[in-house]
């Protein structure tokens, strides 16, 4: 079972060399393996989106990153808001401090078991278990569909923001899920995952910040 390992602009230096195997694996995914993006001359993914504020979950076994993720606020510039947005046809483009943007999930092709207890789905629950510990209420983006079939077998709310279309050959939409105590339990129990997966490690920063977040909100209206 993974351990799902929170790197941010603090603790990065102690993940310095798993934080370049996560850079170079999704750089093979997205631009040898699937065409998404040109090839990059160093062979490390990174957008404009890879900011101080971004917070990322490093799935790994022993010292080897086989899976991942990355979120971002969508209080500020996201893949949602700045390229995605004509897709978020169902709702108002998200733009609160506890809803969070969610990429950066690929798993090494050994670890894509098919089955619902697979490495995808420990990888989604610590997304889950990481979003609530936060405060976190939402949380998602663009999908394939086999991840929106992930979702829905382990017991999540999705809510689609929009109608699904071909993206690089591909059916995805945009789409979130509900965080909270009853999807992270349904979650583990359909995972078969029995214990706590998210790691802590050096200085962590809250992701919402405390101005923020929504009863401080609510509080000085």
């Amino acid at each position: 079972m993974i351990e799902a390992h929170v790197v941010n602009a603090e603790n990065k230096h102690l993940y310095a060399h798993a934080f370049e195997q996560f850079r170079r694996r999704h750089h093979d995914c997205c631009a040898l393996t699937h065409r998404r993006k040109p090839v990059n001359n160093n062979g490390l993914e990174s957008d404009p989106f890879d900011t101080p504020q971004a917070i990322y979950l490093l799935g790994m076994l022993e010292d080897r990153v086989v899976t991942s993720a990355r979120l971002v606020p969508t209080t500020i510039a996201n893949p949602v808001a700045g390229e995605l947005a004509d897709m978020c046809e169902n709702m108002d483009l998200p733009c609160r401090a506890d809803w969070a943007a969610w990429t950066r999930t690929d798993v090494l092709p050994e670890y894509r078991e098919a089955g619902v207890t697979g490495i995808p789905s420990q990888m989604f629950c610590a997304v889950m278990e990481y979003c609530l510990d936060e405060g976190i209420s939402h949380t998602g983006g663009m999908l394939q569909q086999f991840v929106l079939k992930r979702w829905l077998d382990l017991g999540w709310k999705v809510i689609p923001a929009g109608l699904p279309r071909i993206l690089s050959g591909d059916w995805c939409l945009l789409a979130y899920v509900e965080v909270g105590e009853k999807a992270l339990r349904a979650g583990r129990a359909r995972a078969a995952v029995n214990r706590p997966l998210v790691v802590r490690r050096g200085a962590q920063l809250p992701f919402i910040n405390p101005s923020q977040s929504p009863a401080s909100l609510v509080a000085t209206q």
